[in-house]
């Protein structure tokens, strides 16, 4: 093969070299430093993390093995979930998994102790995907104080309305889309359920 051949293969490789690089390290960055920042937490071991793949790596997810306890997923985490998040939402904690019906017709998997919801209903404040770890144990004993499904767990706060169905089933690690299967039979679900705030959406 030709000297000036292999060197115009090389020049035109180096590009598309150095582009697949930049690619996989700024695609897959925040994930990465999420994954590094959960993993120097004392008694923390990151299972598995992953993502929503768009023209961004989307909804961030993390299953975390909490030493001397169990597991718990997060989700739709970003490096600011570290600092002062409005809030962090749990998808399963110690095998229980959650759906939640919003009186503004929002359906969701998990649970939040953000400002307007649970963190409203308990007086608590968690700020950081540190401050719901290192409060593993009170969530979970609030969970098992709560109704198990089949039963409805009904919940209104100065701001919204919701109810909250507990499985003791575990998650799948799967892409957060997924969330939005059987969407329709859940909405006609929430529509049969007593809503209270006159703005609810299922108030005809």
């Amino acid at each position: 093969m030709p000297k000036i051949f292999k060197w115009g293969l090389i020049l035109l490789g180096l590009p598309l070299l150095t582009l697949c690089v930049n690619h996989h390290y700024g695609y897959y960055g925040e994930l990465n430093q999420i994954r590094d920042e959960l993993n120097s937490l004392e008694n923390i071991e990151v299972i598995n993390i992953w993502g929503h793949e768009d023209m961004t790596l989307e909804e961030i997810s993390v299953r975390l093995k909490v030493e001397g306890k169990g597991e718990i997923v997060l989700l739709g985490l970003s490096k600011d979930a570290f600092y002062y998040p409005i809030s962090v939402p749990i998808n399963e904690i110690e095998g229980y998994s959650f759906t939640t019906f919003y009186c503004n017709g929002g359906i969701g998997s998990s649970l939040d102790f953000g400002t307007y919801e649970l963190g409203e209903v308990l007086n608590v404040k968690f700020n950081s995907v540190e401050d719901v770890l290192n409060n593993y144990d009170f969530i979970v004993e609030f969970i098992e104080g709560l109704e198990m499904s089949p039963s409805v767990n009904h919940f209104e706060t100065s701001m919204s309305e919701f109810y909250l169905i507990i499985e003791k089933k575990e998650s799948k690690d799967l892409d957060p889309i997924h969330n939005l299967n059987g969407l329709e039979s859940k909405s006609e679900f929430a529509e049969s359920l007593t809503w209270n705030r006159s703005d609810c959406v299922y108030i005809k």
